[in-house]
C-alpha cells in the first residue's frame, strides 16, 4: 500500500504543473469545445491509464539507467536526434515552470519580491534534489494528496456558488475533442514518462497497474471539475482557479496559490531530475548537474519566449503520442514473448 501511495504520488507530481492546477490547460484543451469536453476527458483517463502503466512497466521490464539510455533501446540509430530535441524541450519547459512561479506570484507582490520568490524555488529544488528520488518521494507523499484535496474542494466550492452553467454544443467538436486529449496526454506523458521510465524498475506490476489507476482517476476527476467550473464561469485570466479562489476569500486564494506553486516546484524538480541524471555521467557530480540545470533553466525564463512554447507544444505533442505508441508496443511485444517462453 506504501509503495502504491509513494508511486501515485510520484505519477501525479510529474504531471501537474501550473496550466493543471491553475485550470488553463482545462480550458484550452477541453472547455472550448462545450458539452463534448466530456467525451476528451474520459479518452484522457484511458490514455492516461494506459500509457503511465505502460511506461512503467517498459522501466520494469528493461531497467534503462536514464531516459536517453532507455532512447536508445527505443529508438536505436535516432536516439542521438531526438535525445538532443528532448534535452531542448525540457530546458525551455523548466524556463516555462520558472516563469510561471514569477507569474503566480506577482498577483500578489511586486516583481522584486516575485522574483525573490522564483530564486527561493530554484533554490529549494536543489535542497530537494540533492537527496536523490527519496527526497523527491518524500516531499510529494506530503504535499501532492494536501494539493490534490485543495485544489478538488476549492472546485467544488466555486460549483456550489455558479448559479449558471453555459454549456455550448460545437459543430464538429467530438473530432477535435478527441485529437485535443491525444495532444494534451501526449504532452504531458512525453514530459512526465521520462521520471516513469527509469523508476519502474523499482516497483512491482502490481503497484504499477493500481498507481496508474489511482492516479488516473485523480486527475480526471480534477480535468472534470475544473470543467465544469470554466464552463459555469466566464474568467479571464491566465490562473482561471486562482482568479475564482481570491473570489471566494482572500486566505483561500493564498491557500490555492501555495498549491499552484507547489504543482509548479514539483514539475521543476522532476524535469531538473530527469535532465542532471541523463547527462551526468557519475552520482557524486549529481548535485553540480543539478544546480547548473536549474541555473540555466532560470536564466532562460529571463528572456521570455511564450510564442516558443506555443511552438513547441505542439510538437512535443505529437513526439509524445509517437513515443507513446513505440512504448506500448514495445511493452506489448516483451509480454506475448515472455508468455511463449512460459508456454514452450
Amino acid at each position: 500500500m506504501k509503495k502504491t501511495f509513494t508511486l501515485s504520488c510520484l505519477i501525479l507530481a510529474s504531471i501537474i504543473g501550473a496550466g493543471f492546477a491553475s485550470g488553463k490547460e482545462i480550458e484550452i484543451f477541453f472547455t472550448r469545445y462545450g458539452v463534448a469536453s466530456y467525451v476528451g476527458i474520459a479518452v484522457v483517463f484511458l490514455l492516461f491509464n494506459l500509457l503511465i502503466s505502460s511506461y512503467l512497466q517498459f522501466g520494469n521490464m528493461f531497467k534503462p539507467n536514464t531516459f536517453f539510455s532507455a532512447n536508445k533501446m527505443l529508438i536505436g540509430k535516432f536516439a542521438n536526434v531526438f535525445n538532443m530535441f528532448i534535452l531542448i524541450s525540457y530546458f525551455i519547459v523548466l524556463a516555462g515552470m520558472f516563469a510561471g512561479v514569477y507569474e503566480v506570484y506577482l498577483c500578489l507582490f511586486s516583481k522584486i519580491t516575485s522574483t525573490i520568490f522564483t530564486v527561493l524555488t530554484a533554490i529549494l529544488v536543489v535542497i530537494e534534489l540533492v537527496g536523490g528520488v527519496k527526497s523527491i518521494n518524500k516531499v510529494n507523499n506530503i504535499f501532492v494528496p494536501i494539493t490534490m484535496i485543495i485544489l478538488i474542494i476549492s472546485a467544488v466550492i466555486v460549483i456550489e456558488k455558479s448559479n449558471t452553467y453555459n454549456v455550448v454544443i460545437l459543430q464538429n467538436s467530438l473530432v477535435k475533442v478527441v485529437l485535443s486529449a491525444f495532444s494534451y496526454v501526449g504532452i504531458n506523458i512525453l514530459l512526465s514518462g521520462s521520471i516513469l521510465i527509469t523508476e519502474g524498475k523499482f516497483f512491482s506490476n502490481k503497484h504499477i497497474k493500481s498507481s496508474a489507476i489511482i492516479s488516473s482517476l485523480i486527475l480526471c476527476l480534477i480535468i472534470l471539475l475544473f470543467n465544469f467550473v470554466m464552463q459555469s464561469n466566464n474568467v479571464v485570466s491566465s490562473l482561471p482557479m486562482l482568479s475564482l479562489s481570491f473570489n471566494i476569500s482572500y486566505v483561500w486564494g493564498i491557500i490555492v496559490l501555495v498549491c499552484i506553486w507547489f504543482s509548479i516546484f514539483s514539475t521543476i524538480s522532476s524535469v531538473t531530475f530527469v535532465i542532471s541524471t541523463s547527462i551526468c555521467k557519475t552520482a557524486e557530480n549529481f548535485s553540480v548537474y543539478a544546480v547548473g540545470v536549474v541555473v540555466i533553466g532560470y536564466v532562460i525564463s529571463l528572456f521570455g519566449f511564450s510564442e516558443i512554447i506555443e511552438f513547441l507544444y505542439p510538437i512535443i505533442g505529437v513526439m509524445g503520442v509517437g513515443y507513446s505508441v513505440i512504448i506500448v508496443y514495445k511493452v506489448t511485444t516483451n509480454k506475448l514473448l515472455c508468455k511463449n517462453k512460459k508456454s514452450g
